[in-house]
């Protein structure tokens, strides 16, 4: 039986959200279809737009290195972005993300809101993240070793993260997966903690930091933080959990979901169908942000 439970192990560090106020996705006007209540909890102000990549931006890939971003996409984010501040908060490494997306104009925020550089050079001061590398390096050496049987396991080494995918895992064998990652938990206590998304089980630093806080931090940071704007983040996974929850009363939260995660609990305010609605919604949001005058 697996040690790990809705991505937390009991009495260890767990990065995923367990907050108040869910209800089912399914419950959710769609941004898309009742766009009108979507811009009216905007108007007249301003949108600030943060963006997650995978499963928000693009669809989700059987790997990592597979994401493309596509033209109609990066042309409605560069339109948007000449008009409103644009972020990308995503859990990749913050270089890669910004490779992939290729547009200069814009925020970004990578491992899950840990590396973040603002154009001036400022950087969050959320504590030792820095000094990590060293335990990063020895949970990967211990997962290539431990997961070297398994059929299917791909071991990520990301800046300050470590991810271990499943998704090409045999189902008979997800449970070792998840007793691997369970057991390094244990012996890296207390200076790690795990977050879970869609098929991929996450170590990072144990520190009071997640996407939600690197949201607020950039808002703060770059002046946002004004009656006269409203943060709206768009985000498919648990890890942006932390986000729709932290803008709970001053900002959005727009959850990407199809049909069958319809039923999962989430604090966000809208949903979309998929990335392609996420364009949608972009397009439209041109018009409720005038851009610089």
């Amino acid at each position: 039986m697996s040690l790990i439970t809705n991505g937390h192990i009991e009495g260890f560090p767990a990065g995923n959200p367990s907050l108040p106020g869910q209800q089912p996705v399914h419950a959710l006007p769609s941004a898309v279809t009742a766009f009108d209540r979507f811009q009216a909890r905007i108007s007249p102000r301003q949108p600030a737009v943060f963006l997650d990549f995978d499963g928000t931006l693009t669809p989700i890939v059987p790997r990592p290195d597979m994401a493309r971003l596509s033209w109609a996409a990066r042309t409605a984010v560069a339109a948007l972005a000449e008009r409103c501040l644009v972020a990308i908060v995503s859990g990749r490494d913050r270089l890669e993300v910004e490779h992939l997306v290729g547009l200069p104009n814009l925020i970004y925020a990578g491992s899950h809101g840990f590396d973040i550089i603002l154009p001036d050079g400022r950087v969050p001061e959320h504590g030792g993240v820095f000094h990590d590398q060293a335990l990063l390096d020895r949970m990967v050496a211990v997962l290539r070793h431990r997961l070297a049987s398994v059929p299917g396991s791909l071991i990520e080494r990301k800046r300050f993260t470590v991810a271990v995918h499943s998704r090409h895992v045999p189902p008979d064998h997800v449970e070792t997966v998840q007793d691997v990652v369970s057991q390094l938990l244990k012996a890296e206590h207390p200076y790690v903690k795990l977050t879970t998304g869609k098929m991929v089980y996450e170590l990072q630093p144990n520190l009071d930091w997640d996407k939600g806080k690197a949201v607020l931090w950039i808002v703060t940071e770059l002046g946002l933080d004004k009656s006269d704007i409203v943060p709206i983040f768009f985000g498919d996974d648990v890890t942006d959990e932390h986000a729709f929850s932290r803008l709970k009363g001053h900002g959005l939260g727009v959850i990407v979901a199809g049909a069958a995660d319809h039923d999962r609990l989430t604090t966000a305010d809208f949903r979309v169908e998929n990335p392609d609605e996420v364009m949608t919604v972009l397009q439209c949001l041109q018009a409720l942000a005038p851009g610089p005058e």
